[in-house]
C-alpha cells in the first residue's frame, strides 16, 4: 500500500507542475532575461592578454640535448618564478614602465602566472577592461621581470618564447552561460514553489483522497454535484 501512496503522490506532483506550467515557464524565462541583461549590461568586459617564457635552471641557450635533471631543475624553479613574478620590486618597475595609475596591489590583482604542467614553461596572463592596456602591461612585464628574477635567482635564465596578442573577445563575462544559469535556476526555484505549494496544501479534493486517507472508515454518504441548467 505504500508504493501506492507514493505513486499516487508523485502524480499528483506532477499534475501539480503541469496545471501551472505557465508560472514555471513564465519565472524561467525572466530569470534567464536577467541573467542575459546583466551579464551584457551591468558587467564590465574583461580582456585577456597572455604571453609565454621559458625558464632555464642555467645561463646556456636552450639546446636540442636537454637532460631530464635539467628539465626537473627548470619546472622547479619556473614554480620559484612565478611567486617572484607578484614581488613589490618587479610590479613597481611595471608600473613605471606601462604608465599605468593603478595602485600596486590592483596591478598586482590583475596579473596572474601559472607553470604549465611541471614544465619549464610560465604562462603570464594580464587581465584588463581595456584590451590594449592589457597588452601594454604584459609587454612592460616581459621586459621588466626576466632581468629582475635572474638578478635574484643565480645561474637561472628567462626567455621570450610567445608575446601577447591584443585580444578581440572579451574572456568574461560568459554571456551564453550566465544565461543558462539563469534559465535553470528560474525553473528549479519555480518548480520548486510550486511543489512546495501542493505539499502544503492540506485540503481535501475528492471521494478518493478520503478513502486514502481514513482506509478502515466506510464512506456513509456522499453529496453528489450538481448542475442546473440555466433556461
Amino acid at each position: 500500500m505504500n508504493e501506492q501512496e507514493i505513486e499516487i503522490d508523485f502524480k499528483q506532483l506532477f499534475d501539480a507542475l503541469l496545471s501551472r506550467a505557465w508560472m514555471i515557464a513564465a519565472v524561467t524565462l525572466m530569470l534567464g532575461a536577467f541573467a542575459f541583461f546583466y551579464s551584457k549590461f551591468a558587467i564590465t568586459p574583461l580582456y585577456e592578454a597572455k604571453s609565454t617564457i621559458y625558464v632555464n635552471s642555467s645561463q646556456n641557450v636552450i639546446s636540442n640535448n636537454i637532460e631530464t635533471n635539467e628539465i626537473s631543475a627548470s619546472s622547479m624553479m619556473a614554480s620559484v618564478f612565478v611567486e617572484m613574478l607578484k614581488s613589490n620590486a618587479i610590479i613597481d618597475e611595471v608600473k613605471e614602465v606601462s604608465g599605468v595609475s593603478y595602485e600596486l596591489d590592483t596591478l598586482r590583482s590583475m596579473i596572474s602566472a601559472t607553470a604549465v604542467d611541471d614544465t619549464p614553461l610560465m604562462r603570464i596572463t594580464v587581465v584588463s577592461p581595456n584590451p590594449k592596456e592589457a597588452v601594454l602591461i604584459s609587454n612592460a612585464l616581459l621586459d621588466v621581470a626576466p632581468g629582475k628574477m635572474t638578478n635574484i635567482v643565480d645561474g637561472g635564465s628567462v626567455k621570450i618564447i610567445d608575446r601577447p596578442l591584443e585580444p578581440a573577445y572579451p574572456s568574461s563575462p560568459n554571456i551564453l552561460n550566465n544565461t543558462l544559469l539563469g534559465l535553470v535556476l528560474g525553473f528549479i526555484l519555480s518548480a520548486g514553489i510550486v511543489i512546495l505549494m501542493e505539499l502544503l496544501d492540506s485540503r481535501i479534493r475528492d471521494e478518493e483522497q478520503i478513502r486514502n486517507m481514513f482506509e478502515d472508515l466506510p464512506v456513509l454518504a456522499t453529496i453528489p454535484e450538481i448542475i442546473v441548467s440555466e433556461e
